[in-house]
């Protein structure tokens, strides 16, 4: 399926580059170099790759590439208006927001194996919230900061109790079913929804009943019904991120969830500042394995 035919978010031109325009308009009316009424054409993604050194993926067929290149400059747009730990936070929430694009475009229904199948995910459905994330270290100083900004002191300080007796258990039991869930969801609900990681983002289901025997029955799984058309753009958002966070020098090795937001949250206020500054605050914690579920496949 053609990325174009509906991934939202391609269609839409940033804010950032609709400026970026208007401002090249406003100095070339001025130099006398475009008559007025006459738009100059959009300048295309190769001086943003090049004054960051960005290094897209080559050999992509051409809606692929198109949609990859959007990604990667919308993200370092996302950068370069800002930089500095703002322009960490605003590059962040432009790769989430793809993701986000994609999967608000995609249908509630699909085909599996001749049976029609609805997207299980809802609110209070969080049995996934039982599994290990990974996150990279610029989603881990954005959650901090989100939790640094709007928890309470009580709520704050239940959510390091949480965090301690999650940790002190984390090696007790390899059974799913023992696992408790993640200490940032409270009540049933995600407590950072609004700037939960790309992985839990990324993560949905077909069939409430396999989400269960896999994480609390812990039967293992003989393949998760998912949206194979959105398993796959997803993984491009998430290769595309990586080549825009690494032109930006940003850390993009895949960390265990909970470890890094300890030390973002100790970092403190000043955290994320120091992150993009070039910091290496994470450079303590270890690589871990990227996760890889077996996905049954639609009949679409």
């Amino acid at each position: 399926m053609n990325a174009l035919a509906y991934h939202r978010a391609m269609g839409k031109e940033s804010r950032s580059r609709r400026r970026r325009t208007q401002e090249r308009q406003g100095r070339d009316t001025q130099a006398g170099g475009v008559s007025a009424g006459t738009s100059p054409p959009e300048a295309g993604p190769e001086p943003l790759l090049a004054k960051y050194g960005a290094e897209p993926i080559r050999d992509l067929p051409g809606a692929v590439d198109k949609f990859h290149l959007r990604v990667v400059t919308d993200i370092l747009e996302g950068y370069d208006d800002c930089a500095g730990s703002l322009g960490v936070v605003r590059a962040t929430r432009t790769w989430h927001r793809h993701h986000d694009g994609l999967a608000a475009s995609r249908p509630g229904q699909l085909n599996f194996a001749g049976a029609e199948k609805s997207l299980a995910c809802a609110p209070g459905c969080n049995h996934c919230c039982r599994s290990p994330v990974g996150v990279v270290a610029a989603e881990a100083v954005l959650i901090a900061q989100f939790v640094a900004r709007t928890f309470s002191a009580p709520d704050r300080l239940a959510l390091e109790r949480r965090m301690a007796a999650r940790k002190a258990g984390a090696h007790s039991d390899d059974n799913p079913r023992s696992a408790p869930l993640c200490p940032l969801n409270v009540g049933g609900s995600c407590s950072v929804y609004e700037v939960r990681p790309y992985n839990c983002r990324m993560f949905h289901s077909f069939d409430v009943d396999a989400c269960e025997r896999l994480f609390i029955a812990g039967e293992g799984h003989r393949g998760l019904p998912v949206d194979p058309v959105r398993g796959r753009y997803d993984r491009l958002i998430a290769a595309s991120a990586s080549v825009a966070f690494n032109a930006l020098k940003l850390d993009m090795r895949l960390l265990e969830f909970m470890s890094a937001l300890e030390i973002a949250l100790e970092a403190g206020e000043d955290g994320c500042e120091r992150f993009a500054a070039g910091e290496p605050l994470f450079s303590g914690l270890p690589t871990i394995p990227r996760p890889s579920f077996a996905a049954a496949q639609t009949s679409e």
